[in-house]
């Protein structure tokens, strides 16, 4: 028996005991998800080797890592900061800087701004953001930026990707400046999930007191379990004794493997990977284990890790014996490092053939109780962030403030992390030794020994890095590369070639038929050039340890002196709303002098003259959704064709539009904070559902103007603009309608006064009343506000395109300072309340009629002339009326039959050889 005697076990800012945590993840090596998540890291990694080649494919950025059509500049510090800013949305005219003037047609100069507006900071405000239309000129400009005399510095606007972020309730939380998931936040567990979400199929027992297999967090990960000391399936904790004592290896079971992205709880690093619970000891003591037998039973059902958040110091040769025993059988051990603060050999972290492991805190300096050998392998965290939380919170058999989830700290919680690291790595090849995958953490540790300089050579090889680690992962390896071109002319430039193998291999052994270098065994091959005209082949051989792999690509260069068009695409924004000027470019090789472009679905039109035949046609979406670009650009060689499905996102809505936010997301509406304000779609704020858009402030809520009671409109809206958050829609099509509305369900709360929080309505940017007059929205309760339907009349901004925002105001964050100051907003509409219309008749002579109509239309045009085709799409992009091509001869009457689709809105749109008119139709 095993006494766990180094510390008692104890929540919120106390210790923990000496239970480490240990989950874990597996993945066949041949598993495609994985595959292809590992394939887009090192694509995103090509993107940025190709940033400065202009005519790049991907056609989302000009440079992938950065802004399309945005520039940084700053000021010099001695260059003052007079310049006017409007306090609404803090632009400023371009006139008033001389500089900018011809440079603003040039480039296409639309907007400027002064970004950074919360810190009064000298430089900050200083700092201006551009605006420009000629995204793909932004060197030039620049260029000619930093010749200015005033400024200190011209640069490109980095581009900030959301990254994976699981759904659960805790993981999210938001309480004070108190970070939940400190320990996953350190050791980059999300950067892990990109890449592999683990696999059920690999098991991490945890070995401890008990588990409460039935919690919330852990029912349904549990596939085997145990109480060794009982001999029973049983592995929950006894009916009696203190439920805080017999929660240890319920902690150390969510901390390892708790289900994540299920909504609600805590995440682990494990993610889906499975849980073998053990139960090890008696009844009537939760602080003494028989680990040993327990092990052993893990290691004959199943287990691939094993995790040991226990232990004592004495030495068994017995138990060393076990120990070598269960590691020959390819089973990964891993064990707390102890609690005393202390080198004394603890064991079974000091046995070899045991990963041992010692505590950090969120800074990476060893945790005060955290014991210290040269018997360490491994550091992880396992003890108090700043300002908090003092542990890791995890699943528990006791209840607390979080339900049964509480707050531990000890090694025994940083065993765990690590046994989840492990299993991670055996997701991605379960045919590694537990040699190897105690080779691929240590190799790929950040080193934390500047932040211990009293420990050095005691806390291993560092703190583990999750994504570091799974990045770095050996399993069979499979041969794939790319190059920015496969055609080019002899003697001309050369070609790139960028390896992009998977399964880390470490010999590489490249064959370029017909190349100059003809061969090369570096991952990164030098420039590659061609002589001669012809076909030539390449390829590729790489070599790990699990095995080789070789792709060969047969006739993958073309080299001729008169080559076809070589396709590159851009877009001059690939997430527009509707009704914006979007601008296609072609950006293709080899001076191509015609073109063919397709856009699909048709629901777009063509501006400012231009055609479908044109280099850089300029266009507008009518419909939101996805739309895909092909092109085919010919020259006196001969043509080539491209395709790029899904290339621009278009935004906006079409009224009817309905958002109920069930789906977990804010749709077509982006949110919006600041450092003193948060926007979340989540379940707290539904009404009588699973979520809706949640907004409230800060839990140091310094800086706010106003008082309960004399708290003003001007103050919430000018002067507390750092607490403000927003949800903003752009391109609302309410042409062609009389009527439009905007709809939806409002809950407010406040803490101390109803003055400290704040709602309203705004379009095109100016505030909208409800039916009843109001603007300017308080809360009357505390906590027991009633959802009231508010309904906005917009018919002011019928027959246009326009923007909405909903806008709130608040100062405390929520359950900081009793309720907190919340906004609620759920079941919103923006409704089309025109009625019947008598026929359309634009300008251009396409008549649509009756329209609203019950199925009939009639379709009527005069001057168009040749091929042409008439066709309907739902507001989904699906074509639901083709009528095929035909021959027009001047004149077109057409009566279409739409009485069999439901009623909604549709787009009908005539195409022509030299124009497109589009109409939309309400179908009632």
């Amino acid at each position: 028996m095993i006494s766990i005697k180094n510390k008692p076990d104890l929540p919120a800012d106390k210790m923990e005991n000496n239970v480490l945590y240990k989950y874990h993840k597996k993945i066949s090596m041949k598993n495609i998800l994985h595959f292809f998540r590992l394939l887009a890291i090192r694509l995103t990694l090509l993107l940025a080797l190709f940033a400065g080649i202009g005519h790049y494919t991907s056609a989302q950025t000009v440079y992938p890592d950065y802004q399309d059509g945005k520039i940084y500049f700053k000021l010099r510090d001695s260059q003052a900061a007079d310049f006017a800013v409007n306090p609404d949305d803090f632009t400023v005219q371009i006139s008033e800087f001389a500089f900018l003037q011809p440079l603003a047609s040039e480039f296409g100069i639309q907007q400027l701004k002064r970004p950074f507006f919360l810190n009064n900071d000298p430089k900050l405000l200083r700092t201006l953001e551009l605006e420009f239309d000629q995204a793909a000129a932004i060197d030039q400009l620049l260029a000619r930026l930093n010749q200015v005399p005033v400024l200190e510095y011209a640069e490109k606007v980095p581009l900030d990707r959301i990254d994976f972020v699981p759904n659960d309730s805790l993981y999210t939380l938001y309480n004070g400046q108190q970070n939940w998931n400190w320990h996953l936040d350190l050791i980059q567990a999300d950067k892990a999930w990109d890449i592999t979400h683990g696999s059920a199929a690999i098991k991490v027992a945890i070995v401890d007191n008990a588990v409460w297999v039935d919690h919330p967090d852990l029912t349904g990960k549990i596939v085997a379990q145990r109480d060794t000391y009982y001999n029973t399936n049983n592995a929950n904790p006894p009916t009696s004794g203190d439920p805080l004592e017999w929660s240890h290896g319920t902690h150390c079971a969510g901390l390892a493997a708790g289900s994540t992205n299920n909504g609600i709880g805590i995440a682990s690093v494990g993610y889906d990977v499975s849980i073998i619970a053990v139960k090890s000891a008696a009844n009537n003591n939760a602080n003494s284990i028989y680990g040993y037998t327990g092990i052993q039973w893990a290691a004959n059902n199943g287990a691939d890790v094993i995790s040991m958040s226990w232990g004592g110091s004495g030495y068994s040769q017995s138990n060393q014996n076990i120990i070598n025993t269960i590691h020959n059988m390819g089973i990964v051990l891993v064990a707390a490092a102890g609690n005393d603060n202390v080198t004394t050999p603890h064991y079974p972290s000091a046995y070899t053939n045991v990963i041992s492991v010692a505590s950090v805190d969120y800074n990476d300096a060893k945790s005060d109780f955290s014991n210290y050998a040269t018997s360490v392998d491994l550091s992880s965290p396992g003890g108090i962030s700043s300002p908090g939380p003092s542990g890791l919170l995890s699943t528990t058999f006791n209840t607390s403030n979080f339900g049964n989830y509480d707050i531990l700290q000890g090694t025994s919680m940083a065993c765990p992390v690590v046994s989840g690291l492990a299993g991670l790595i055996l997701s991605v090849n379960p045919a590694l030794t537990p040699d190897q995958v105690e080779a691929i953490m240590k190799n790929n540790a950040d080193d934390i020994s500047a932040q211990n300089p009293n420990y050095t050579g005691m806390l291993g090889a560092g703190r583990i890095n999750a994504f570091r680690a799974i990045a770095n992962t050996p399993y069979q390896p499979t041969a794939m590369f790319t190059t920015p071109v496969t055609t080019v002319t002899p003697g001309g430039n050369g070609i790139q070639f960028t390896d992009l193998s998977s399964g880390v291999p470490s010999q590489w052994q490249w064959n370029f038929q017909g190349g100059t270098p003809s061969a090369s065994t570096n991952q990164v091959p030098p420039l590659v050039t061609y002589a001669n005209a012809g076909v030539y082949d390449v390829s590729l051989t790489v070599t790990n340890e699990f095995g080789t792999n070789t792709l060969t690509m047969p006739g993958y260069v073309t080299v001729t002196a008169n080559p076809a068009p070589y396709i590159f695409v851009q877009v001059s924004d690939s997430m527009p709303c509707i009704s914006q000027s979007v601008t296609l470019s072609d950006a293709s090789l080899y001076n191509p002098d015609a073109w063919d472009w397709t856009i699909e679905p048709s629901s777009y039109e063509l501006l400012n003259g231009s055609t479908l035949n044109m280099q850089n046609p300029e266009i507008k979406f009518m419909v939101p959704g996805l739309y895909s670009v092909s092109l085919t650009a010919s020259n006196a060689n001969g043509s080539s064709s491209q395709s790029y499905s899904n290339l621009i996102d278009v935004r906006g809505a079409v009224p009817s539009y309905s958002l109920d936010f069930e789906d977990g997301t804010s749709g077509y509406f982006t949110l919006w904070d600041t450092i003193k304000s948060q926007s979340s779609v989540d379940s707290r704020s539904a009404n009588q559902s699973q979520y809706a858009i949640h907004f409230h402030g800060d839990p140091v809520p310094t800086g706010w103007k106003g008082s309960p009671t004399s708290g003003t409109p001007d103050q919430a809206w000018i002067e507390n603009r750092q607490f403000q958050a927003e949800a903003h829609i752009c391109g609302v099509d309410a042409t062609g309608m009389e009527n439009v509305a905007l709809e939806l369900d409002l809950r407010q709360t406040y803490s101390l006064g109803p003055r400290y929080s704040w709602f309203r309505v705004l379009a095109n940017g100016v505030p909208v009343a409800n039916d009843q007059g109001i603007i300017d929205f308080n809360p009357t309760t505390a906590g027991s506000d009633p959802w009231v339907r508010q309904t906005f009349d917009l018919t002011a901004f019928a027959g246009s395109v326009l923007d909405i925002t909903l806008q709130a105001c608040n100062r405390f964050s929520y359950h900081v300072q009793g309720e907190g100051d919340n906004v609620f907003v759920d079941n919103l509409s923006i409704i089309n309340t025109t009625g019947t219309r008598a026929a359309e008749k634009p300008a251009e002579s396409l008549e649509v009629y009756p329209n609203p109509t019950n199925g009939i239309v009639n379709v009527k045009m005069g001057g168009v002339f040749g091929a042409t085709n008439i066709r309907v799409v739902s507001l989904l992009g699906s074509t639901v009326y083709d009528s095929g091509t035909f021959e027009a001869n001047g004149q077109i009457e057409k009566h279409i039959n739409l009485s069999q689709l439901p009623a909604g809105i549709y787009l009908l749109s005539v195409l022509s050889p030299v124009q497109q008119l589009n109409r939309r139709i309400v179908l009632r």
